[in-house]
């Protein structure tokens, strides 16, 4: 069957966000440009740029689509807890994983360049808003559902666990040894049962 133009536009989105994310895990966005993302997506330069003007509308759809892929995994991940409660304690090892892939490496990567990117910075400041408000909500209904209490620094909690672990994942491109990191990783999910129910469980 032939695809509609819809599905092309799609296919060729999809090739190019996943290009542009290779580039930025190999290269770093300073040597990122949009003529390696096309060539890196097989994707003709006049193609890419029917679908992202500038190299800025296309390190949006990249941030956008992995939150996006991140959201719904940690959704269908936390299923598969044995109950509601369980699958919030669960958050940094979800966090852990995700932060860890090329897709994130290449977030964080767009997310630095902001700095010395005026126009970056400007565009990617709502989208980051958006993204954060989207992932309380999500939060506050595990918490909800699990029947866990309210607590004033639950704010703060998720800011802390969120560049916790961020900053875990840098380490691993220093440290390499992933068992070492993750022992921290566990560490967090204890404080995590220490807040919310006030008592430190022993460790593993």
């Amino acid at each position: 069957m032939r695809r509609t133009q819809a599905q092309r536009s799609a296919e060729t989105q999809r090739k190019l966000i996943d290009g542009a994310i290779a580039v930025l895990h190999r290269l770093g966005y300073g040597a990122t440009t949009s003529g390696l993302i096309a060539q890196e997506a097989g994707v003709s330069r006049g193609a890419m740029l029917h679908q992202y003007p500038t190299k800025v509308d296309l390190m949006l759809a990249v941030v956008s689509d992995v939150y996006s892929r991140e959201t719904n995994e940690y959704r269908e991940r936390g299923m598969s807890a044995v109950s509601p409660r369980e699958r919030f304690y669960k958050f940094p090892e979800m966090m852990w994983d995700a932060f860890t892939r090329p897709s994130a490496m290449a977030v964080l990567e767009i997310m630095m360049g902001s700095r010395s990117d005026p126009e970056l910075a400007a565009r990617l400041a709502p989208l980051q808003r958006q993204i954060e408000a989207v992932s309380k909500g999500t939060v506050e209904a595990i918490l909800r559902e699990a029947q866990l209490p309210d607590i004033p620094e639950f704010n703060a909690m998720r800011r802390l666990f969120v560049a916790a672990v961020r900053g875990l994942s840098i380490d691993l491109m220093l440290v390499k040894d992933r068992a070492e990191l993750e022992q921290s990783i566990v560490l967090l999910q204890r404080f995590l049962r220490v807040l919310y129910e006030g008592d430190l469980p022993p460790a593993r």
